[in-house]
C-alpha cells in the first residue's frame, strides 16, 4: 500500500538561522554551528562543522533522556571527512567512558583503531550515529541532486548508546526545493519520511523526530 507523504514548507521567517557561518564559493561546505532539538527523546544536540586544511572535521555533544526511563545520556562525537565527504574516521565517546573509534578508506572499507578490517561493514560508504541528524547530511553532500533522483546507500549503523555496528540500507529521493530549502524522502526498511534541508546540507526538519532550533 503506498504511503501519502505531506510535505510541510518551512519558511525563512520560522528559522533561527546562526549569522556567523562562512560559505566557500565552489565548495559544499561551510563554518557553522546549530542545535537540534530531539523531538522523540527528551534532549538536544550542540553541531558545529569546520574546515581543516583538506578536510572536514564535524563535532556533535549530544544530552538525552531513555523514553520511559530517568536514565539521562551525554554522547560526543567527532567525524573526519575529506573534500568530497567521504568518512575517514569516527570517535564517538557515550557517557565519558563507553567510545567506538572507526576508520574508513573512503571506499567501502572499514578498520578498528589497531587496523583490523571490519567485514560485516564492506560496502559502506556513510555512517548513521542514531542520536544525531547530522547522520542525514553526508549522503546528501556527497551526492549532485536533481529533481526526482533517487539513490540507495548501505550505511554503518551506530547505536547510541550501545554503540552495537551494523550495516543497512537506506534511501534518499529529491523531491523538492523551496525558498532554497531542499526536501528528501528518506527510506530505511518500512520507514519512511520526508526531510527538509538547508543550503549545506544540514537538516531543518526530521517530522517527530529532529528539529533545527537555532
Amino acid at each position: 500500500m503506498s504511503q501519502e507523504i505531506k510535505i510541510e514548507v518551512c519558511s525563512r521567517e520560522e528559522l533561527a538561522f546562526d549569522e556567523a557561518f562562512i560559505i566557500e564559493i565552489g565548495e559544499k561546505i561551510l563554518n557553522q554551528k546549530v542545535v537540534w532539538k530531539n523531538e522523540e527523546q527528551f534532549g538536544c544536540e550542540h553541531f558545529s562543522i569546520n574546515k581543516e586544511e583538506k578536510y572536514y572535521s564535524a563535532k556533535g555533544t549530544i544530552i538525552y533522556v531513555e523514553e520511559d526511563e530517568s536514565n539521562a545520556h551525554i554522547v560526543e562525537y567527532k567525524v573526519d571527512l575529506d573534500s568530497n565527504w567521504f568518512t575517514k574516521k569516527l570517535t564517538i565517546i557515550v557517557d565519558e567512558h563507553n567510545s567506538l573509534n572507526l576508520m574508513s578508506d573512503g571506499k567501502g572499507n572499514w578498520f578498528e583503531n589497531d587496523g583490523q578490517v571490519i567485514d560485516k561493514l564492506k560496502g559502506a560508504i556513510d555512517i548513521d550515529i542514531s542520536a544525531t541528524p547530522f547522520s542525514n547530511s553526508l549522503p546528501i553532500n556527497r551526492m549532485d541532486w536533481v529533481l526526482n533522483q533517487e539513490e540507495h546507500f548501505e550505511m554503518v549503523y551506530i547505536s547510541i548508546p550501545t554503540l552495537e555496528v551494523k550495516k543497512v540500507p537506506q534511501s534518499y529521493k529529491y523531491l523538492i526545493n523551496s525558498d532554497n530549502l531542499r526536501y528528501f524522502k528518506y527510506r530505511c526498511y518500512d520507514f519512511e519520511t520526508t526531510i527538509c534541508v538547508d543550503e549545506q546540507g544540514l537538516i531543518i526538519d526530521y517530522p517527530n523526530v529532529f528539529r533545527r532550533i537555532r
